[in-house]
């Protein structure tokens, strides 16, 4: 058969092309189409035949050889096309099950969840040029999506598209064309088209969810970022009302009382230390808060004598868990102002903590005014508190004030035992 390629770009590697895709199209053809037709003819001519000196395969060979010089005719004029329309062949255009591969920028589950989500919608079967809902099949456990005009996808051909992850750890999304009974005369880059349509629709999602979630990230950041300005300036709001106070009885104690001067001082000290790293830290301990606190109360004691006993109460366990910083002693503070120092009698405060697996408790009890008297604060402490626990962990935490068993104000501050936000 002498086939003339004058319509075929010039470059060998070309030529070689079109050779080999004139003999994709032309054999299956022929060999499949032509077949059953020499059954048909056969049996239609069989007295003819056996009367006939000819072969009974003479009229099958007619028949594929026409069927084939069809599909030679068919491919030789879809190479016309495009060589007019200016393209270049390639062997992904005349391959009968083009492939094609990309990288995910979400890990595996997410990224077979999307595709799912993605091909099995209307808009996809619209973007194939699908006249109904496409046929749809997917697998979470091998990773694999079938995607066609209609079921069974081994008769007219299918998209599938599968995601893994290699050893390094990216996601790999493969789309192939699967041809079917139905297409057995190739078509000059329209499988590979659709292949190209489908991974740049799901190219498109796959990055548009990593760019929101990306976009979450970051608004969670400066959510986060404009949150700790806000603990920060509360932690400040915290400061010693009584240093000024403080010194100025140290001032008095070193004229009159050295010894009480020095313990004042040393206690001073301590105090400092415990408060001034808490107010530049998210977290503390409930160790250093005990610390704290007790430091704070034996500078009151100093200052109101025998007006204020005190307790520490604590499980020795919970010293290393995490609580908030300068809550516990804005607790005391508030204890000592408006319970003790209102009060014309000498009163007791206990500081106490306890926990269970997901809490953590820690309380202030005195004997002191009462609720009454303790309510009529300046409204920094207890409203502080309020708003950096809100801030902290939402409605998981809690400020309960309430009055005390034997009178006075019990304070109780109960948090999740977790790392606040």
């Amino acid at each position: 058969m002498d086939i003339s390629y004058s319509e075929l770009p010039d470059t060998p590697a070309q030529r070689v092309l079109a050779r080999r895709f004139i003999w994709r199209a032309s054999w299956p053809v022929a060999l499949l189409c032509g077949l059953p037709i020499l059954i048909v003819i056969d049996s239609l001519l069989d007295p003819w035949m056996k009367a006939s000196a000819r072969p009974a395969a003479f009229s099958g060979i007619v028949t594929c050889c026409m069927l084939a010089l069809v599909a030679v005719a068919r491919a030789r004029h879809q190479l016309a096309e495009l060589r007019e329309a200016g393209g270049v062949l390639s062997e992904a255009m005349i391959s009968s099950a083009p492939a094609r591969d990309f990288t995910s920028p979400l890990d595996p589950i997410s990224t077979f969840d999307l595709c799912a989500d993605r091909l099995s919608s209307i808009g996809m079967a619209e973007t194939l040029g699908y006249a109904r809902p496409a046929a749809f099949r997917h697998n979470p456990f091998t990773g694999r999506i079938t995607i066609g005009r209609v079921r069974p996808f081994w008769y007219e051909g299918a998209l599938r598209i599968t995601v893994e992850q290699h050893g390094s750890g990216l996601t790999r999304v493969h789309v192939q064309r699967r041809p079917g009974l139905t297409r057995l005369a190739l078509q000059l880059g329209q499988g590979l088209a659709l292949v190209d349509k489908v991974c740049a629709e799901l190219e498109r999602a796959l990055h548009t969810r990593r760019a929101s979630m990306d976009a979450a990230v970051r608004t969670r950041e400066l959510e986060r970022s404009a949150l700790q300005a806000r603990l920060h300036a509360m932690q400040a709001q915290v400061e010693p009302h009584f240093l000024y106070n403080t010194l100025a009885n140290l001032k008095y104690l070193i004229r009159t009382d050295a010894e009480r001067a020095q313990t004042m001082v040393d206690h001073l000290v301590g105090y400092l230390q415990a408060a001034l790293p808490d107010m530049r830290t998210e977290s503390s301990t409930v160790g250093r808060e005990i610390e704290l606190a007790e430091h704070y109360l034996s500078l009151m004691q100093i200052r109101m004598g025998e007006r204020l006993r005190f307790g520490i109460e604590v499980d020795p366990a919970l010293l290393d868990c995490p609580v908030p910083p300068a809550m516990l002693v804005s607790l005391v503070e508030n204890a000592v102002k408006h319970g003790l120092e209102r009060a014309a009698r000498p009163g007791t405060i206990v500081v106490a903590c306890r926990g269970a697996e997901r809490w953590i408790e820690l309380s202030v009890r005195d004997d002191g005014a009462g609720l009454g008297e303790a309510a009529a604060g300046d409204g920094v402490g207890l409203a502080n508190i309020h708003q950096r626990l809100q801030l902290l962990y939402g409605p998981a935490a809690a400020l309960r004030v309430e009055p005390g068993a034997h009178g006075g104000v019990l304070a109780t501050l109960r948090i999740p035992r977790k790392e606040p936000v």
